[in-house]
């Protein structure tokens, strides 16, 4: 009897540190959004959890690294707001969205500063411009990167929202419905579109590559009051970051994969168009420069114009780049 005691006795011990130590554990939690499909992790961030970068730099501080996907930048937005998230990579729509509603984020850094839109259509359709979208049925993921390109297009062309129907799906959920012959085109991330193009499934009938101005870029943000009292945190994610992007400027087409959300992993060539034209992975440089502010400044003022943006926003007033500028002083790197 007095043996059994002293196991119960051993046993209590043995599961109450461990409750103790599943209590204290903690956690960084970086979410992305994954477009409503099954897409994953995207640009330099999803090279770092490649090479368990975040695990490597958050673990010398004690924490452990959780990755979320979730349907699109709305939803990454209600994570942040609802302290489920400590960093995320989101499309600059829904990201300065979220921003100007004040959910609590501050935008970080870059991840891809700029990211190319296209316009998917049957592939024995001819778009020639806007007009030809009169009376058909267009799919959009209202209020994600894709909503840039297809408020502009549209205005461009000068045709109105009663000129044709909208169908706010997600982007998978768009293009399956383009392949069934549902819509009649689709707004979205060019990386979705190219497979299926190259198969002969649909046609790409219009890229932001003949309209960079139209381009979106990916953001990078951080929960305000979490960095606000762990701002070691907020440097230890971009140290990360910038070991990520050193990692993948030595060997590229390594990491093209990773980079397009593994929509692209197949096809080299056009992944180094998008990402790598210049030899140097320019899009994928994390710091936040004039020019993407001075396009972020017009994003906010556009959706402001069309009043899917309240009040009038400095974008400079988003910004915090102060972790990024101390992890790269400590690693010696200048982008």
């Amino acid at each position: 009897m007095k043996k059994f005691t002293k196991i119960i006795a051993v046993l209590s011990v043995f599961f109450a540190l461990a409750a103790a130590e599943a209590k204290s554990k903690k956690v960084v939690r970086i979410g992305s959004a994954n477009g409503g499909g099954s897409r994953e992790f995207q640009g330099i961030l999803a090279v770092g959890k490649e090479l368990k970068l975040f695990e490597d730099e958050f673990g010398k501080l004690g924490y452990d690294v959780e990755y979320i996907t979730l349907e699109n930048g709305v939803a990454v937005n209600e994570a942040i707001l609802s302290s489920e998230l400590e960093f995320a990579f989101i499309g600059d729509v829904p990201g300065f969205v979220g921003l100007s509603n004040n959910i609590g984020s501050v935008w970080i850094g870059e991840d891809l500063g700029f990211s190319t839109l296209g316009i998917a259509v049957p592939k024995d359709f001819n778009l020639t411009d806007a007009k030809d979208l009169i009376g058909k049925t267009v799919s959009v993921n209202i209020g994600t990167n894709a909503h840039l390109l297809y408020a502009k297009y549209f205005e461009d062309g000068g045709v109105s929202a009663d000129q044709f129907t909208t169908a706010n799906l997600t982007l998978a959920n768009g293009t399956a419905s383009l392949v069934g012959g549902k819509v009649d085109a689709v707004f979205g991330d060019i990386t979705a579109f190219y497979p299926l193009a190259k198969k002969g499934e649909i046609k790409l009938a219009f890229t932001t590559l003949e309209r960079p101005e139209w381009h979106s870029q990916l953001l990078l943000l951080g929960h305000k009051k979490f960095l606000k009292k762990n701002p070691n945190l907020g440097v230890a994610f971009f140290r990360a970051v910038i070991r990520a992007r050193q990692e993948a400027l030595k060997a590229p087409e390594k990491f093209y994969g990773p980079i397009s959300a593994s929509a692209l992993k197949d096809y080299p060539e056009f992944a180094a168009k998008l990402y790598n034209s210049d030899g140097k992975l320019t899009p994928l440089i994390s710091k936040i420069t004039p020019d993407q502010i001075e396009r972020a400044q017009g994003l906010v003022d556009y959706f402001q114009s069309i009043k899917r943006i309240n009040g009038k926003h400095d974008v400079k007033k988003f910004i915090d780049t102060s972790f990024y500028e101390k992890a790269a002083k400590e690693l010696g790197i200048q982008e």
